[in-house]
């Protein structure tokens, strides 16, 4: 269904502007006034791409559109202010449409805004757009809906959202260097040996110099390189999409999800980075006033790894018959043996919400500490490896210059 955007004049006689959906122009003024609205300006809003007038928004946003994590978060925290400070909740919808840059986002809203309108719950709303709000979003709503306390959890949801997005950016930060200088490394070596050896050994050759066992060596290299690159090329791309596709099996995946935990240094980063996912998610679904089955239920669907959804499977299970959380969580030994004692402090005294938001806030600083460790550590090892590296090419040419100067002196 088209979106237009209007500028209107209302019963008070001021200027508003928003977005409204209809089957035609025709249709959205005649809906604006009866909404008390006279539009002075009115135009389809720009969309990424032709969509057909009978291609419902909900189908046409499941088949491709994506809206980005960030705007998202942006989103939540702008409704959760729109409605702690007072507004109703379509209002605070038309206000959030008006602020939303992102152009999906944007239409996604308008619709919300209409069906919530007409009398539609928010959470059942938003269940319509699973490719935009999680399982995890729309059951927090719910049970915000449900207990009157929606700008609460809106805020904690937009905290949750921020702390989800900024463990992820300290993560893909501190892998941006490290990767960036083993890509200008691998060319620079790649550039030597290919680009620069042969020249020189050339030289050598005209001479008649003898070459020693590790310039021949570094001559069959850059030979090979220069000829079959294009199946050294090849076989890395078939590599990474033999790997994806390993990965996509049920036996790959889970084998592949065992090794993130054994990896030395990454592992013990990983297991952290998985523990604060789920006391952040638990944690965050129980302060919201989420049962605890069901939040075991939800966290496990926004976890990735096969092993710790079959856990959080079987903790719900175990405690569905009236087993304790840490006593469940701590078997298997995958998840570490503090967030279990955390838990059974938060049972015993009855405040497991808050133990867990402790846990999640602590294993995000260990994240962070583990990774500047890494990350430090990882420098000066690529560069003694790459060094290395650099020092057998020059030795592989500074060797046979050696026996040319020994000939040229006799």
């Amino acid at each position: 269904m088209p979106v237009y955007d209007y500028v209107a004049i209302n019963k008070s006689g001021k200027h508003t502007k928003g977005s409204i959906d209809a089957e035609s122009m025709r249709s959205a003024k005649s809906r604006l006034r009866q909404k008390g609205l006279f539009p002075t300006e009115l135009n389809e809003a720009k969309k990424k791409r032709a969509i057909s007038a009978k291609q419902d928004v909900f189908k046409n946003f499941s088949q491709r559109e994506r809206v980005s994590h960030q705007d998202l978060c942006v989103a939540t925290r702008q409704l959760a202010t729109l409605i702690g400070a007072g507004l109703p909740l379509v209002s605070a919808l038309n206000g959030l449409v008006d602020q939303t840059d992102a152009p999906m986002l944007r239409r996604v809203m308008v619709d919300v805004r209409e069906k919530v309108e007409e009398g539609s719950p928010l959470a059942k709303t938003l269940g319509g757009f699973p490719k935009v709000f999680p399982r995890l979003y729309i059951n927090l709503i719910r049970a915000g809906e449900a207990s009157g306390t929606l700008d609460q959890v809106l805020e904690k949801l937009a905290d949750h959202l921020e702390a989800q997005m900024a463990l992820r950016r300290k993560v893909r930060s501190a892998l941006t260097y490290p990767v960036i200088m083993l890509f200008v490394c691998t060319a620079v070596i790649i550039g030597l040996i290919v680009g620069v050896i042969p020249r020189i050994v050339e030289i050598f050759i005209k001479q008649g110099t003898p070459l020693p066992l590790p310039t021949k060596i570094m001559i069959a290299l850059s030979d090979f390189i220069i000829s079959y690159w294009w199946l050294l090329l090849g076989a890395l791309v078939a590599l990474v999409f033999s790997l994806k596709a390993y990965y996509q099996k049920k036996e790959g995946r889970a084998n592949i999800d065992r090794l993130l935990f054994k990896l030395p240094i990454v592992g013990r980063v990983y297991v952290k980075v998985v523990a604060a996912r789920v006391a952040g998610t638990l944690g965050t679904l129980l302060t919201s006033g989420v049962d605890l089955l069901q939040a075991l239920d939800i966290t496990r669907n926004v976890i990735g790894n096969v092993h710790v959804v079959k856990l959080l499977e079987d903790t719900k299970e175990r405690v569905r018959e009236g087993k304790s959380l840490a006593t469940e969580l701590s078997r298997g030994s995958i998840l570490p043996s503090m967030l279990s004692r955390m838990i059974a402090v938060g049972e015993q005294s009855g405040s497991v919400d808050k133990m867990l938001m402790k846990a999640a806030h602590a294993y995000e600083s260990e994240v962070e500490s583990s990774i500047e460790t890494m990350t430090s550590l990882l420098e000066p090892l690529m560069l003694v490896v790459v060094g290395g590296i650099v020092l057998v090419i020059v030795i592989s040419v500074l060797l046979p210059m050696t026996e040319l100067i020994n000939v040229v002196a006799a």
